[in-house]
């Protein structure tokens, strides 16, 4: 029996950033990134927009933009909120087994679910599906880090980050040839194309799926990170909110100063991707931290919230329907009359689509809870 099988961790007060966390992500999944960028057009003139823009677009290969952080950000709260879940099922008296059935199941839904919102159904032959997924990453990224978190002693928990973030960088050098980090010609890629089924994402480089193999050994390092975010909110550590600045920069510091030998590449979710990464998104946890859980001032958040309460939903749906084109067909005849302007009217369709996505999922949420309830 490990160590926090044994001895479940009695705190388990509710903390409120990591919600507003998780929904901020997900709002920009979900069409927040399009509403800043209709934004951006409607005034190229303001200082910084510029540079904005540039941030909300993906880096090609190296570097590293605020878009670039909003995956590992959702991957690290849902390693956090893992936690939690566990701590929970912990002080229920769940035995283990069934403990590890739940959280194998919810790993194989998401595998299921990413096959499905990449279109699996669609597809006329197998070899045309994609078979990597963002759903199965978080699955995957939770699931591998989970395994590690509960199974270590808890005096070398906090020493297992950073050895696998070497444990990591070293497989590049061992396996990686005389360019591991070269764009093209890539190991990491040729490993796709060797053993990954079906095809690799549109966006892929040289046949390199940005969720493929090699890069899923790493994402459970960022997970990884978030369930030590939990275990430092749970702690009896004053000053939480400095101490996990105080992370966030060191990560940073690192992230950058190593990226001469490790570049920062998302597509391989390299050993410093995952610091500076993690290192802007413990910053971002500070911050909040201080506003909802410290100042209390949660209120203010409660729409944003409930874009992680709900993320699955805001995720799939726009799959199935087009939010923004159901909002313009409401407003266009008003934005029309009131503007000619091609910006303007993007920026009312952006945000008519995220009210949209808002209600139709706050509906379908409380339709399921009354279902549940009568049930």
């Amino acid at each position: 029996m490990t160590t926090s099988e044994a001895q479940p961790i009695s705190k388990s007060t509710r903390i409120h950033m990591l919600d507003v966390v998780r929904g901020w992500s997900m709002f920009l999944i979900a069409g927040g990134d399009v509403l800043l960028l209709a934004f951006c057009y409607c005034f190229p003139g303001l200082p910084g927009v510029k540079w904005m823009q540039y941030q909300l677009g993906h880096v090609v290969w190296e570097g590293f933009t605020f878009y670039d952080a909003i995956f590992p950000t959702f991957l690290l709260i849902s390693g956090a909120a893992f936690i939690y879940s566990w701590e929970r099922q912990c002080a229920q008296g769940v035995p283990a087994l069934r403990r590890w059935v739940r959280l194998s199941l919810r790993t194989l839904l998401l595998i299921v679910l990413g096959f499905l919102y990449n279109g699996a159904l669609s597809a006329i032959s197998f070899g045309e599906i994609r078979y990597a997924s963002v759903l199965a990453r978080i699955g995957l990224g939770v699931y591998l880090a989970a395994i590690a978190y509960v199974s270590l002693p808890t005096k070398w928990r906090w020493a297992f980050f950073p050895a696998g973030l070497l444990a990591y960088a070293g497989l590049f050098e061992l396996c990686g040839g005389e360019a591991p980090y070269a764009m093209t010609n890539n190991w990491a890629g040729a490993i796709d194309r060797a053993f990954l089924p079906g095809r690799v994402d549109a966006s892929g480089i040289d046949g390199l799926d940005p969720e493929g193999l090699v890069s899923t050994l790493g994402a459970p390092l960022t997970a990884y990170l978030g369930m030590l975010l939990a275990d430092g909110l749970r702690s009896n550590l004053r000053y939480k909110a400095l101490w996990i600045a105080l992370a966030g920069g060191v990560l940073l510091g690192v992230g950058f100063a190593a990226s001469p030998w490790v570049p920062i590449i998302k597509k391989l979710w390299t050993s410093t991707y995952v610091c500076v990464a993690g290192g802007w998104t413990l910053l971002f946890c500070a911050f909040i931290y201080c506003l909802t859980d410290v100042w209390n001032l949660r209120r203010w958040f409660m729409p944003i919230t409930f874009f992680g309460s709900a993320a699955l939903w805001f995720y799939l749906l726009p799959k199935l329907f087009d939010f923004r084109a159901a909002a313009w067909k409401m407003l266009s005849g008003i934005t029309c009359a009131l503007t000619a302007e091609r910006a303007h009217q993007m920026l009312v369709c952006a945000v008519g689509g995220l009210v949209v996505a808002w209600v139709t999922v706050w509906l379908l949420k409380q339709g399921v809870q009354q279902w549940r309830s009568r049930h």
